[in-house]
């Protein structure tokens, strides 16, 4: 279902409510005027005496919320629907006092003196329209709240997705150029190359649609991506992942940690040109994760800040950590004269 189609079956629904609503409130209302009328009336007398007066403020109260409110709604206008609301409680006035009075006549019976007042039948219109809508203003209020908090969250939603999808073609570039570069050394590490990719499309098309995946299939993807690095990688370095803390059943959004171990490969061993190495450190401990990621960097990048580093990943995990972990995450990228640190800590309440 579109989201045109949902936010048309949210506005029946909520219209239909509030037609049931108004139907029992006015069974109770008409309810209240036939146990005040007076006893010795006829029954068809009182019940009829009864339904008058009740579409009186009837017809008040539903120009009012289906007519007047609107109008004033869109013209802001406070003196043109107070007025509006004053004519039609001294058009109506007349008529319901005349209606009580030829009711009384016809059936020869006494009519009760207040409902013959005409201030008073004056004063109950004007004051009951105006209460409907200080009812009617509180709930369309809410109702707005309501659908501008579900757009927020479709939309949100929607950039979330649009996210996930710029990384998964990222990814998928680079690997493909690594492989590419394999096939045209003849290398032998190219069928691992390929297996490993499938097993990390496999991860990206049928497990990644979830919100939220297994830390423990997260990190073994990131294992396959540094093997395929390793295999491309012809200088020797030092690469080392560690899981400090108990994983099962710790769930996080998908692709979240990759860019940043993409990014320590671009800017730690393809720069360095001694050792190079690369440690990540993913620590579990009750409802927080801390991930951790230290890589080297040249020694012959003068005026290099950290500024320069990221790209399209690194770019787009930081605005995907604003939307999936508002004011529940921190993110310190840290450079130092021969390496760069990223701290990411993350709190989640997924553990079952």
């Amino acid at each position: 279902m579109g989201q045109s189609e949902q936010i048309k079956v949210n506005q029946i629904s909520g219209q239909t409510n509030w037609t049931w609503t108004q139907i029992l409130f006015w069974l109770i209302f008409y309810t209240i005027w036939l146990y005040i009328a007076p006893s010795e009336w006829p029954q068809t007398v009182a019940a009829l005496w009864s339904l008058g007066n009740t579409l009186f403020f009837i017809i008040t109260v539903n120009v009012n919320l289906w007519i007047l409110l609107p109008r004033l709604i869109q013209t802001q206008s406070i003196i043109t629907y107070t007025g509006f609301i004053i004519a039609m409680a001294l058009v109506l006035t007349p008529v319901k006092i005349y209606f009580n009075r030829q009711l009384c006549l016809q059936n020869d019976i006494q009519c009760l003196d207040w409902a013959l007042d005409s201030k008073l039948s004056f004063i109950s219109l004007l004051v009951f329209t105006a209460i409907s809508s200080l009812v009617r203003i509180p709930l369309d209020w809410l109702k707005v709240q309501k659908e501008k908090k579900d757009l927020i969250t479709k939309n949100i939603q929607t950039e979330l997705q649009f996210l996930k999808n710029q990384i998964n073609p990222h990814f998928l570039f680079n690997t493909l150029n690594n492989l590419y570069a394999l096939t045209l050394k003849k290398s032998d590490y190219a069928p691992e190359v390929v297996l490993k990719l499938s097993d990390m499309m496999r991860y990206m098309l049928y497990e990644c649609n979830e919100k939220l995946v297994q830390l423990e299939k997260e990190i073994l993807y990131i294992k396959n991506y540094i093997e395929l690095e390793k295999i491309r990688l012809s200088k020797n370095a030092d690469i080392e992942i560690e899981v400090i803390g108990n994983i099962d059943n710790t769930k996080v959004a998908p692709l979240l940690f990759i860019p940043f171990i993409e990014n320590s490969f671009k800017h730690g061993l393809k720069t360095s040109l001694e050792k190079a190495y690369i440690k990540v450190s993913f620590i579990v401990r009750n409802d927080t994760i801390e991930f951790i990621v230290k890589n080297s960097k040249s020694q012959l990048m003068p005026g290099f800040t950290g500024k320069k580093i990221g790209g399209i990943g690194l770019a787009n995990v930081k605005k995907r950590l604003e939307l999936i972990y508002p004011n529940q995450h921190s993110l310190k990228i840290s450079e130092f004269p021969d390496s760069y640190e990223i701290h990411l800590f993350l709190f989640i309440s997924n553990k079952n």
